[in-house]
């Protein structure tokens, strides 16, 4: 199912793909917070993987695969494992995962678009399975950005059934010395001396 569903994939989802790495993602994230998104919507998901409504994820395979026998397949799969979520340790559980998170991608990427200005956009993102972080700029004008793309993602979480960990959830600004943890690395800013130029550091929790 992989060649047939990945291409379905958005460019910043990176958990698990082919070709794909922790590092592109980390990058991605670093590269934004030079770029002065230092306002960051960092998300915890409530047990997610065991989470996964079983009519969703097979109504999403199904647009894309017409095969009796592999849909039936992957239903035996599924419901082997209990009434919802994804196999633990299974195979196939890592490409199911982000089929389920595809349209929290394309809204992502969306509010993405939505903000350009030539090369530059006020918001990025990456997310790796489900560790998703959300940078949006700086600039005073653009705080409406955070409480709007914020509550997207909520209704987009609702409408999946998959339950934010709100006491683990925060948002987190930079610029005040706070930080945020991603893929195993702490991410935070400062000013390399000299230049005022911001910067980025990160360091293994």
């Amino acid at each position: 199912m992989e060649p047939i569903l990945d291409p379905l994939f958005h460019a910043y989802s990176y958990g698990y793909r082919p070709k794909r790495t922790t590092h592109e993602a980390v990058h991605r994230v670093a590269t934004a917070i030079v770029q002065w998104k230092t306002r960051v919507i960092d998300l915890n998901l409530r047990a997610y993987f065991d989470t996964v409504r079983h009519h969703l994820l097979l109504e999403k395979v199904a647009r894309r695969v017409n095969d009796r026998d592999a849909m039936h397949l992957l239903k035996l799969m599924l419901t082997a494992s209990g009434k919802q979520g994804v196999p633990q340790g299974g195979v196939i559980s890592p490409l199911l995962s982000n089929v389920y998170l595809t349209e929290v991608d394309r809204m992502l990427g969306r509010a993405k678009e939505a903000t350009r200005n030539g090369k530059y956009t006020y918001v990025e993102y990456a997310r790796f399975a489900d560790d998703l972080v959300v940078l949006i700029d700086a600039h005073p004008r653009h705080d409406w950005l955070l409480g709007a793309v914020s509550r997207r993602l909520r209704e987009e979480f609702d409408r999946l059934q998959v339950e934010v960990n709100e006491e683990k959830s925060r948002t987190v600004d930079l610029r005040c010395k706070e930080s945020f943890g991603f893929l195993g690395l702490d991410f935070r800013q400062f000013r390399s001396f000299g230049t005022g130029r911001g910067e980025r550091t990160t360091r293994r929790s």
